[in-house]
């Protein structure tokens, strides 16, 4: 998968983790993506955006209903960025939150390799490579993301026939999906899941710290 798509795909998988079906986005949100990028935003930027809108929408009194597209995220998002910039031209050291972020990502994945089932053992050389990175003190977020992306297609590619079953009859019945790409599409987020939560796989990503 290519820079581009990555950042895309990325976006859109952190959104639909957050607000649920449904499992596309819309003409104008893909649009809105694209700007970001040709803004050149950071992905961890706009994925700090991104979760940073619902968790205050979910903080708010009296809310209802759900956010349904992503234009809700684009404040924060471009909030997000402007503290970026802040701390960039400023040369201002990242905030302790930052680091208190990579500290539990460390923890988890120390946990992850000294416990794990040998079921994931296929997992075991991302982990130690994120493990040693770590230990160097270089964690590279865009590179964390990029290693997030891999994990998960281990998972797709390595799930039982069982789990596959499984995730399949839940999304067939749980979802309302229009065609078989938004199928594959829900299919994938949901397995993924399931899996993470079976064997108790962390995520790389600081995005989830």
């Amino acid at each position: 998968m290519d820079k581009r798509s990555r950042y895309f795909q990325t976006i859109a998988h952190r959104f639909f983790e957050q607000r649920g079906a449904p499992f596309f986005l819309s003409s104008k949100e893909v649009d809105l993506i694209a700007k970001w990028e040709k803004m050149e935003i950071p992905l961890r930027v706009v994925l700090e955006g991104v979760k940073s809108s619902f968790e205050n929408y979910r903080m708010r009194p009296g809310r209802k209903g759900k956010i349904l597209s992503l234009a809700f995220c684009n404040p924060h998002v471009f909030k997000a960025y402007d503290l970026y910039r802040e701390r960039k031209v400023g040369d201002i050291r990242k905030p302790e939150k930052m680091d208190n972020k990579k500290k539990r990502m460390e923890f988890a994945v120390k946990r992850f390799l000294e416990f794990s089932s040998d079921k994931i053992g296929y997992l075991n050389g991302i982990y130690s490579r994120v493990q040693k990175m770590a230990s160097q003190g270089i964690i590279d977020e865009e590179e964390l993301e990029h290693l997030e992306g891999e994990i998960e297609e281990l998972l797709l590619k390595n799930a039982s026939n069982e789990e596959r079953e499984e995730i399949r009859k839940e999304v067939e019945v749980r979802y309302r999906f229009k065609d078989d790409e938004e199928f594959s599409r829900i299919f994938r987020i949901k397995l993924v899941k399931y899996v993470r939560e079976k064997y108790k796989i962390p995520h790389i990503s600081l995005y989830y710290y």
